[in-house]
């Protein structure tokens, strides 16, 4: 028998037949142009712990995955062994309404979980631009972050406990599952972010959110980013009930999104002050502008478009994207009071002088760019 039947049967032994993938089926989990040679499905954190723990003794290399909608990010792996789909782990572990806090498994899919909550008039920021296929342990690992940021805060901000498979099979803790929880290290703030090098989620926590009674939406369009911008930043300091907010730009005018909710007293307040405070900056009021920063913010794998973000200081964000115009852009999403943004270029653009460009952009403005997407055949 040879080492590759050897490490095929032990899975097998760890995840039963259901649990393993191989053969053909594998290509689905293709990742920079390798393949692995098997597909584990681990329906038990005891079988992730096995699988883990395996491919530590065999210096076999694990990717994580979960809805895929992420796996573009960052440079493809020098080494795929076994992909570990996290899906099957999609079960609530425990609600408790009265305290405002869930615990889920890390495959449910975010789209699944608010579903959920959603029942007990309750909520959760987690927002990544494909909430049917993101999984909550991939929309950490990611740290994905969308408009409701400006409401809710970074994942970072409403995790407050975590279990996690080191790479040797080890189960650990951080965290808890009460709000006010200040023993040992805070390392979920370490492990969200860190795309599944130091460990594998497996289990989360979080701080809820009472759902909005009255909500609302009002789109602007504005010439230029500064005007729009400014709106941003006075709708953020006055307090109005905005639950989440981004600029979009499209080969034409830069719209500001506002989605609004709570009471319909403060709902009503707020859509009045925004109208008056966009119209002195010259704005207008548009009904068909449509929303695209999930497909700004996606980032699956075989991507064919390039696509960077920026972090930098809030006001140089215009600045920042009246330079990148210049690049031929075809989408932009910002999120103006963050001061990040997502810049999209057409599968026929030139990735490296772009990206180049882009990058010089970012540093004269000390601000940071990233390669958030990269052609999968440049």
């Amino acid at each position: 028998m040879g080492r590759a039947d050897a490490v095929e049967d032990a899975l097998l032994d760890i995840l039963g037949r259901e649990g393993l993938v191989t053969g053909q089926a594998v290509a689905a989990y293709s990742l920079g142009g390798l393949v692995p040679r098997a597909v584990a499905r681990p329906c038990t954190v005891e079988q992730v712990q096995g699988v883990l723990g395996l491919a530590h003794r065999e210096g076999l290399a694990v990717v994580p995955w979960g809805g895929g909608t992420m796996m573009g990010l960052g440079p493809p792996p020098r080494r795929y062994d076994i992909a570990l789909d996290m899906r099957r782990l999609d079960r609530v572990l425990e609600h408790e309404p009265a305290d405002l806090t869930c615990t889920v498994q890390a495959g449910m899919t975010v789209a699944a979980l608010l579903s959920h909550l959603a029942g007990s008039g309750q909520s959760v920021g987690l927002d990544p631009p494909l909430p049917q296929e993101a999984t909550v342990g991939g929309t950490l690992a990611a740290a994905v972050a969308g408009p409701r940021r400006y409401s809710c805060g970074h994942p970072r901000d409403f995790t407050i406990g975590m279990r996690v498979v080191l790479a040797d099979g080890r189960l650990t803790r951080a965290g808890g599952r009460v709000v006010k929880n200040v023993a040992g290290y805070d390392l979920c703030k370490l492990y969200i972010g860190s795309m599944g090098t130091l460990g594998v989620v497996v289990e989360a926590t979080f701080k809820l959110l009472p759902l909005p009674r009255t909500t609302g939406s009002l789109r602007f369009a504005f010439a230029r980013p500064e005007a729009a911008y400014q709106v941003s930043r006075e709708v953020w300091r006055r307090g109005l009930s905005v639950t989440a907010m981004w600029l979009q730009w499209e080969r034409g005018p830069y719209v500001l999104f506002l989605e609004l909710g709570g009471s319909p007293a403060a709902v009503a307040r707020s859509e009045a002050e925004a109208r008056e405070l966009a119209a002195a900056a010259g704005g207008t009021p548009i009904d068909d502008a449509a929303s695209r920063w999930q497909e700004a913010m996606a980032s699956p794998a075989g991507g064919d478009a390039l696509a960077i973000r920026l972090s930098l200081v809030p006001s140089r964000l215009p600045e920042a994207l009246r330079r990148l115009e210049g690049l031929g852009p075809r989408l932009a999403v910002a999120f103006p009071t963050i001061g990040s943004a997502y810049v999209c270029w057409s599968p026929t653009a030139d990735a490296r002088s772009v990206a180049g460009q882009a990058f010089r952009v970012a540093q004269a403005l000390e601000g940071v760019a990233v390669v958030h997407a990269w052609p999968s055949l440049s």
